[in-house]
Formats: structure tokens, C-alpha cells, sequence
């Protein structure tokens, strides 16, 4: 956190011109690096939580993500497209998925439905990816009213883009068919050398 602090006193000794911007998702997490992947930053040794129409400050604009400060003087990165500037809604993520459910259920950052429901066919961001092991995926979709949620959504309601689980799924059980059939094929021709040889 270091680095980011003197990033922060490189650009206040400098007054440097810094855009104002708020926060446009419902809610999302402050990250220690620019990648979901990285620790995400803590107080009192709990996830901070940027919530929508936060004020931040932005203070370096990368690929995907933004290092900003909050009013509070806490320091991270933020997937760009969660914040605008203020009165700027229009700037939203590329979707990487769709609801596949009719009226499923969105869940909030704690894992609590809410009562927001998603339609089949809406497009969402996940933006932690498609893992087959956990039951929910962390989803950005935008509601009714144009503003973007951030939460949680049953892993059985979400088609992720590319191949779908159900391909996968068949893929691999043609796999273990085939290969169950090559090898009695394999015993079977194994059986008849030892045989002719007797």
C-alpha cells in the first residue's frame, strides 16, 4: 500500500489536476493492484466496499482499471467502468455472459437475495470469471432503471460466452464413453493375440 500512497503524494506535490468521478455500480471492491485477482484493499481488516454514488478522486487511468482515492483517503484500483464522471452513466463493461433463467434472482455482495430479478437472455459482465466449482458468479447487470448492480447470481442461471457448460458437459461425457470403448476394444484384441498364441 505503500506504492499507491506515494502515488497519491506524487500527485498532491504537484497539484496536478484531478478528475473528480463517483462510482456507477451498486457496489464493488477496492483493489490492492489492477486485476480481480489481486488482494483487495481492507479496513480494520474488512473488505472495503465502494458503494454507488461514492465521490472518488481519480488519479491514474489504466487499461482496465483506475487508481483512485476515496474522500476518506483510501487508495486502490477499481475496474474503470464502475465509476464515470459525475452525471455520466453511459459508460458500461463488454458482457461476457447471459441469464439463462426467467425472473432469477440477484443476489447482493453478502450472498442475501434481493429483489432484483434478471430476465433470460440479459446480458451480464462476470467479472470474476466462470468457476464450475462455486454455486454463485459475481455479476454486473444493469437493471430497469439503467443503473448497474453488482452482486450475485446462481451459477445454474448464468451462460458464460464461448462454449456453454452444457457443451462442456457432453464434450466429456463423449470423451468417456470413447475412451471406455477403446479400451474393452483394446482388452478384446489383447485377449485374441494371447489366445491364437495358445
Amino acid at each position: 500500500m505503500s506504492f499507491l500512497l506515494s502515488v497519491c503524494m506524487f500527485f498532491s506535490a504537484f497539484a496536478i489536476s484531478l478528475t473528480p468521478v463517483e462510482v456507477i455500480a451498486s457496489s464493488c471492491h477496492l483493489y490492492q493492484s489492477p486485476s480481480f485477482e489481486s488482494e483487495k484493499v481492507t479496513e480494520d481488516g474488512v473488505d472495503l466496499i465502494l458503494e454507488f454514488g461514492q465521490k472518488l478522486t481519480l488519479l491514474v487511468e489504466e487499461e482496465d482499471f483506475a487508481l483512485v482515492q476515496t474522500a476518506e483517503q483510501q487508495i486502490g484500483y477499481v475496474y474503470k467502468y464502475y465509476i464515470a464522471k459525475e452525471g455520466d452513466f453511459e459508460l458500461y463493461p463488454s458482457f461476457n455472459g447471459a441469464v439463462r433463467a426467467e425472473k432469477a434472482t440477484i443476489y447482493n455482495m453478502n450472498f442475501e437475495p434481493t429483489s432484483y430479478k434478471a430476465s433470460a437472455g440479459q446480458r451480464v459482465f462476470l467479472y470474476q470469471g466462470f468457476d464450475s466449482e462455486e454455486d454463485f458468479v459475481a455479476v454486473q447487470i444493469v437493471l430497469e432503471d439503467g443503473g448497474l448492480y453488482n452482486g450475485y447470481m446462481l451459477k445454474a442461471d448464468i451462460e458464460p460466452d464461448g462454449i456453454s457448460a452444457t457443451l462442456i458437459v457432453g464434450i466429456t461425457i463423449i470423451v468417456a464413453v470413447a475412451t471406455i470403448i477403446l479400451s474393452l476394444l483394446f482388452i478384446k484384441k489383447k485377449k485374441k493375440k494371447s489366445g491364437s498364441k495358445d
